[in-house]
This record gives C-alpha cells, structure tokens and sequence, in this order.
C-alpha cells in the first residue's frame, strides 16, 4: 500500500452519525467562515460513511455579535429610563415649587383662595389634609 507523507494540520469533527474523522484545518476554518459570512448557503463534507455533514447553528462570532447588540440595547433602554426619570423628576420639583410659592403668598392649595393666614385656614377648613402632613 502507498504511504502518503501530510505536512498540514488536521482538525477531528464528528458527523451526525457520530463518527470522528479528520478533516484538514484550512477547510474547517473555510466552514466556519463560510458559515459566519453567509448563514443561508452551507459547505458540506462528507463523513467516511458517505454522510453529508455541515455546520449547524451560529458561529461563536455570530453569538458573540448577538450578545454585544443584547447588551447595547439594555443599556440604550436603561440610558432611555433614567432620561424619563430625570424628566418626570424634573416636573414634579417644578410643581412642588409652584405650590410652594403659591402657599408662601397666602393661597391654600385645596381651594385655591387666598387668605392673610393660611395656616388657620387649613387647620379649621382641611383638617384631614393637616392630620396628613
């Protein structure tokens, strides 16, 4: 029988079948980057059982690109959050300050009256609303 003498490195893959074989590296990584750079179309092998075998599935680059994208979009969500935050945070200091200064010049914030003492106004026309603060 002849021998033949391979200089190139070898990479064992396992078919569907589930037998081990070698394939030469420049070709696994064609696969792999066949794989990666057009997900519709395939390159198959064959197993030594006469089996057609191609990858499955996403690449590791693929996954990793998809996790990075997953990761940027729950932080632009977060970043879009706390701007709302802020905004609604915003508003409601602008209205506490608003009813702040409308009760410093005398207008009672339930019945929108003005009145020399507020205070009193409240105790004996808002009891429930004194009982609360």
């Amino acid at each position: 029988m002849p021998q033949i003498s391979y200089t190139e490195v070898l990479t064992v893959v396992t078919c569907t079948c589930g037998i081990n074989f070698a394939i030469p590296d420049t070709l696994h990584g064609q696969m792999l980057d066949h794989r990666a750079s057009d997900p519709g179309r395939t390159v198959s092998v064959y197993c030594p059982l006469g089996h057609q075998w191609h990858f499955v599935g996403k690449s590791e680059a693929e996954k990793q690109r998809e996790r990075a994208e997953a990761a940027e979009r729950r932080a632009k969500a977060t970043r879009d959050l706390l701007a709302a935050e802020e905004r609604s945070h915003a508003a409601t200091k602008g209205n506490l300050t608003k009813v702040k200064k409308r009760v410093a010049n005398g207008v009672c914030p339930h019945c929108n009256r003005t009145f020399a003492n507020v205070q009193r106004h409240m105790k004996s026309k808002h009891p429930e609303e004194c009982a609360h603060a």
